[in-house]
C-alpha cells in the first residue's frame, strides 16, 4: 500500500511555533526530505525527534523528486519541510508535490507558521486582497517587469527580499509606490524581530531618501493598496482631448498615451482606457445624433 507526502510547515523563526500535529507527523513519518538538513536537524533535536534526512533542495530536486515518489509508492510516508515556513510557497517542492499527484499518491497538508499572513497581520493596513510576489528579480527586464506589476496592484502586496538587497529592492520599490504604505519586517518571531514603518511619501518633483534598516535576516514587506480612484477628477472630455494631443503632438502609442495619463492624474491606466473609451462612445453618439 503506497505511502503519504505530507506537505508540513515548520516554524519561520522561534521553535515553539511548531504545531502539536506537525510535531507528531514527524515523528511518525519514514523519512523527512528537507532543504537544509543541517536547519531541520536543530529543529529536531529540539524536540527530540530522530528520523533519517534527505536533502531537497533547488539545486536537486529534479533528481531527488522521482526517488521520493518511488519510496512513497513502495509504502513509506514522507514528510516534505523547507527551512522554515510552507515548503513549494518561495522554496523547493513544488516538483515532488506535481509528480506526488501525477502518481497518484496521498498528499496531505499539515499548515502552520506563515510569514507572508504574519507580516500583513501587524501590518495595520487591509488585507483583502493581498498578492504575494515570492523574491522580486535580481536584475534586468524581469526586475523591470516586477517593479511595474507591484506598481499596477490595486490591493496590498507581499513579498520576500534577502539582507544583501534590501536596501536597493526598497529605493526601487518607493519609485513606483509613492503614497503607499509600507510595512518592512526583519526576523519575525526572532529576538531581533523588528517592524519599520518605511515613509514613503515625497514633495512633488522631489526624491525620497533611504531609511536606515540592518540589513541582516531576513525581510518580509507589506505594501498597502493604492488610495481609492475617482475617476470624476478627470472629465470624460478632458480625457478624450488630453489623449488625442498625446498621440498626435508626442507621437505616443496608446498604451504610452495611457500610462502618461495615469501619472498625470493618479488615475490606474486601466481606469483611463475605460474613460477614453466611452468618451469616444459620446461623441461618436453626439455625432449621428446632430446629422
Amino acid at each position: 500500500m503506497p505511502g503519504t507526502l505530507f506537505v508540513v510547515a515548520t516554524p519561520i523563526g522561534n521553535l515553539e511555533d511548531l504545531t502539536f500535529r506537525a510535531l507528531r507527523t514527524l515523528r511518525e513519518v519514514d523519512l523527512i526530505a528537507a532543504e537544509d538538513t543541517r536547519r531541520t536537524s536543530r529543529l529536531l533535536a529540539h524536540y527530540k525527534v530522530q528520523k533519517p534526512l534527505v536533502s531537497l533542495h533547488e539545486h536537486n530536486e529534479h533528481r531527488e523528486a522521482p526517488r521520493l515518489v518511488a519510496r512513497i509508492s513502495a509504502g513509506e510516508s514522507v514528510a516534505l519541510v523547507s527551512d522554515a515556513g510552507t515548503p513549494a510557497i518561495s522554496d523547493p517542492g513544488t516538483t515532488l508535490v506535481r509528480l506526488a499527484r501525477e502518481a497518484g499518491l496521498r498528499i496531505t497538508p499539515i499548515p502552520g507558521a506563515s510569514a507572508v499572513v504574519a507580516a500583513l497581520s501587524v501590518s495595520g493596513v487591509p488585507a483583502t486582497p493581498f498578492t504575494f510576489l515570492g523574491f522580486p528579480p535580481r536584475s534586468g527586464a524581469a526586475r523591470d517587469r516586477w517593479l511595474e506589476s507591484l506598481h499596477a496592484i490595486p490591493g496590498a502586496a507581499v513579498f520576500f527580499e534577502a539582507p544583501h538587497r534590501i536596501i536597493a529592492t526598497m529605493a526601487d520599490v518607493q519609485s513606483v509606490s509613492v503614497g503607499r504604505p509600507i510595512m518592512v519586517a526583519r526576523e519575525m518571531s526572532k529576538i531581533n524581530e523588528e517592524l519599520v514603518e518605511w515613509d514613503n511619501t515625497a514633495p512633488q518633483g522631489g526624491t525620497i531618501q533611504a531609511q536606515p534598516i540592518r540589513n541582516q535576516g531576513e525581510f518580509v514587506v507589506v505594501i498597502g493598496p493604492k488610495a481609492a480612484e475617482d475617476p470624476k477628477e478627470l472629465a470624460d472630455v478632458d480625457a478624450l482631448g488630453l489623449f488625442d494631443q498625446l498621440k498626435v503632438k508626442a507621437s505616443l502609442s496608446d498604451e504610452d498615451a495611457f500610462k502618461s495619463m495615469a501619472a498625470i492624474t493618479g488615475t490606474s491606466e486601466r481606469q483611463i482606457a475605460k474613460i477614453v473609451k466611452k468618451a469616444r462612445i459620446s461623441v461618436k453618439r453626439q455625432m449621428e445624433q446632430s446629422s
